[in-house]
């Protein structure tokens, strides 16, 4: 005759607090969504080399001008670094239209420049408020940062009343303006025409 063993009490009570804790040691881990950089920005970011990109846009005022801005941070706490310019960045939607290289300018070690304080970068191509433009940022330790940025309007938090030291270029023929209705620069909702009695 053969003798049944038991678990002992110990063990099943060991047994069952493993049951319980499983679902909350199964959310242990790494890489927690809430431990990750998330900018909430009209802009795009790029984070992949010693200076990152924050934010970055086209404002302008006119078709095929604007100013790049963007927020500039040197990582490397030893080496200063400058922000040469920009070129057209070939990618898979071809060459972007942006052809105007700008002056260098300097970010100090473990610092960083607001191009939104300094008067950003003049760009001018072939580029309407909405468009998408493909840009290589070139920095003097090698660094080449390619983004899409969005090209917006010099309306809300790019309004000149909020960013006071950004003077949008504008067409040499000065005093021609535009008169569509349907202007896509204007900061005013454009107004809407009512509709004809009988129609649906």
């Amino acid at each position: 005759m053969s003798l049944r063993r038991h678990p002992s009490r110990p063990f099943v009570l060991l047994a069952a607090g493993a049951l319980l804790a499983a679902p909350a040691l199964s959310s242990c881990g790494f890489d927690y969504a809430t431990d990750r950089v998330n900018i909430i920005s009209g802009g795009v970011n790029d984070r992949d080399g010693q200076v990152d990109v924050l934010g970055a846009v086209v404002v302008a005022g006119e078709d095929d001008r604007g100013l790049f801005v963007a927020g500039l941070v040197n990582n490397s706490t030893d080496d200063a670094d400058a922000f040469t310019g920009i070129s057209p960045a070939t990618t898979e939607a071809g060459v972007s239209p942006i052809e105007e290289v700008g002056t260098p300018v300097e970010i100090p070690a473990a610092g960083q420049v607001n191009l939104y304080d300094t008067g950003g970068v003049a760009v001018r191509g072939t580029f309407v408020a909405g468009d998408f433009v493909d840009v290589a940022l070139t920095f003097d330790n090698g660094q080449v940062s390619t983004l899409q940025v969005p090209v917006v309007t010099p309306c809300h938090q790019y309004s000149p009343e909020k960013l006071p030291n950004l003077e949008l270029p504008v067409a040499a023929e000065e005093g021609t303006e535009s008169t569509e209705a349907t202007d896509r620069y204007s900061c005013e909702p454009i107004p809407q025409e009512p509709e004809a009695e009988g129609e649906e």
